[in-house]
């Protein structure tokens, strides 16, 4: 089973992570001795296995079926179990178990009251819920994480209103990363597990609370509920024990050591940085003789672009001029276009009526020929006539009328010159 940032696995992803499950299990085990347990959402098993080791019987229960399958290869035991079941419908009795844990499932669920309502009806009636989720005021709004498997995430107020109507015993604790010194060895007594995280289950301080004023007690008390990292809640419908705070350090939480391994590694980072800060000074000397070159070179472009301007500029102006005698061309040559239209238009109607001219004097010509044949006839006609017997009968004897062509002329009467 790969880990895919839903559920912790054992060897994969980071330490921390599956150290701060751990210490809530570890933290849990304190409630199991002999007991009927129930592991809700139980995923790779690990923490079931942790609870079993005090426990008469655990069962873990989880809705995926390759958890439950890597769970039983890897954890499971003669009195360790574990099924696939949805969370809200578990198939159990009521009244079965004694130590319910449910830790960082709440926050995934779209009906938080119908899971915490499922939790109770199998909780024995003196038994014990162990319910764990983080702080929405720290993770979400304070260091703006967003968990895209997350429905919902509670404040310390908004858990303790949604575990009041079926708990009437609540006590929610803080579980905080925390840096610190331990004094141990083979000797010293096992107070503390030495395996896993570097986390806190802190229970409350009535104690030193009760040191201060009322009104600084309250405000420290809401700035623990703010600044909580995780909310573990202790829930039952009988009375509850003061809950020991739980300190577990594990073997890779030598605090010391890794803090001494992180100074070596920021000496290292300043030493780089100071090269790098060396370098950079020396890109800066290079950039700012670039920068003095530049500048020089950017006079010289202003001083052309100031040339070009006035280049542009005059060069503009000739522009305009040459624009406006080509607008005036355009003009004289639009009005010889139509004085050669005009003209054009007067030639066509003169050459017209020259055809209609020439088609004229052709008619004429055409009737001149004819009717100078005609003439040519008639006077052929006359000549006939004339030279007919008839005729000249009749004109001798004037019997006919005698046309003015063939009649002689009246001589001319001779002056008397006496």
């Amino acid at each position: 089973m790969k880990f895919t940032g839903e559920r912790v696995i054992p060897g994969e992803g980071d330490a921390d992570l599956l150290n701060e499950h751990r210490a809530r299990y570890l933290f849990a085990q304190r409630f199991s001795a002999g007991k009927t347990v129930l592991d809700v959402a139980c995923g790779a098993g690990y923490g079931t296995a942790l609870l079993g080791e005090k426990a008469a019987a655990v069962f873990g229960v989880d809705l995926s079926a390759e958890a439950v399958s890597h769970a039983r290869r890897h954890y499971g035991s003669p009195k360790v179990h574990f099924a696939q079941s949805d969370c809200l419908t578990l198939p159990f009795p009521a009244r079965q178990f004694h130590l319910v844990a449910a830790f960082e499932i709440i926050e995934h669920l779209e009906d938080p009251k119908a899971f915490l309502s499922e939790l109770h009806r199998v909780l024995h009636p003196a038994g014990l819920l162990a319910l764990s989720t983080p702080n929405r005021l720290y993770y979400t709004e304070e260091r703006n994480e967003v968990n895209p498997f997350h429905v919902r995430e509670f404040s310390f107020a908004e858990l303790e209103e949604i575990l009041k109507p079926l708990f009437s015993h609540r006590a929610i604790l803080f579980e905080n990363h925390v840096a610190g010194l331990m004094v141990s060895g083979p000797g010293a007594e096992a107070n503390f597990r030495e395996h896993s995280a570097d986390c806190i289950l802190q229970a409350a301080e009535e104690a030193e609370e009760g040191k201060d004023s009322v009104a600084g007690s309250k405000e420290r008390k809401q700035e623990r509920e703010k600044a909580a990292h995780f909310f573990v809640a202790l829930c039952s419908n009988r009375p509850l024990d003061p809950a020991r705070p739980l300190l577990y350090l594990p073997s890779t939480g030598n605090v010391l050591r890794e803090r001494e391994v992180h100074i070596r590694l920021l000496t290292d980072h300043l030493t780089q940085a100071r090269a790098a800060a060396e370098q950079a000074r020396e890109h800066v000397e290079q950039v700012t003789a670039q920068m003095v070159h530049f500048q020089q070179q950017e006079q010289k472009l202003e001083q052309l672009l100031e040339e070009r301007t006035q280049w542009a500029w005059s060069l503009q102006q000739e522009m305009e001029q040459a624009r406006a005698a080509l607008q005036k061309l355009h003009q004289e040559f639009e009005e010889r276009t139509q004085w050669a239209w005009s003209l054009q238009q007067e030639m066509e109607q003169a050459r017209a009526a020259l055809q209609k001219l020439h088609q004229e004097f052709e008619e004429r010509t055409a009737w001149a020929l004819n009717l100078d044949k005609e003439l040519e006839q008639r006077r052929a006609e006359l000549r006939l006539l004339y030279g007919s017997l008839w005729y000249r009968i009749g004109k001798n004897l004037r019997l006919s009328p005698i046309p003015a062509s063939d009649q002689k002329p009246p001589q001319a009467v001779k002056p008397d010159d006496s």
